[in-house]
This record gives structure tokens, sequence and C-alpha cells, in this order.
């Protein structure tokens, strides 16, 4: 990126076409700021994935009744079909 800088401030000054040269930047620039917002959705991912290991950790290994607060907890949403529901299953990996 700094290389590419530099080289805008060459053509810059010299006069010489850089619209290509700025493009690139911008589309590095963007690139980064999409990569640093991945970087941030995946830390999120990972610290709810572990607050969950957590709280299954602490659960009784034998449930004999129904529980609402785990049921929420591991629950985010329930599609209802006609004929069926759709629940999502959690991707559940320590980390």
């Amino acid at each position: 990126m700094a290389k590419l800088q530099q080289e805008l401030i060459d053509r810059t000054e010299s006069g010489t076409n850089y619209d290509d040269l700025a493009e690139e930047i911008l589309r590095l620039r963007e690139l980064q700021e999409q990569t640093v917002m991945d970087d941030a959705a995946k830390a999120a991912h990972r610290q709810r994935i572990q607050e969950l290991l957590n709280f299954i950790n602490s659960q009784p290994r034998t449930i004999t009744e129904f529980d609402e607060a785990l049921v929420k907890k591991l629950l985010e949403k329930v599609t209802v079909h006609d004929d069926y529901l759709e629940l999502p299953v959690p991707c559940v990996t320590p980390s």
C-alpha cells in the first residue's frame, strides 16, 4: 500500500495520469476495511461460541425437566413451516 501511495505521489508530481493507481488504492483500502470487519465478526462469533460452551458446561449433565433459559440460550430462531420446524444447528467447537 505504501509503495502504491508513493507511486501515486510520484505520478501526481510528474503530471502523469494516476486514475488507475488511485482506483487500485481505493480498492485495496476497501478490501482492508472489509477484512477488519470480517475479523471483528469472527471474533464476536468466537466469543458467542465460547459463552455458549461455558453455559452448556455449567449445566447439569442430565436434564430431567424443561429449562427455558437453556432453550433460549441454544436457539436463536425457529422457522415454522407447514409440516416441519427448522432449527439452526449451532456449530460449537472450542477455540
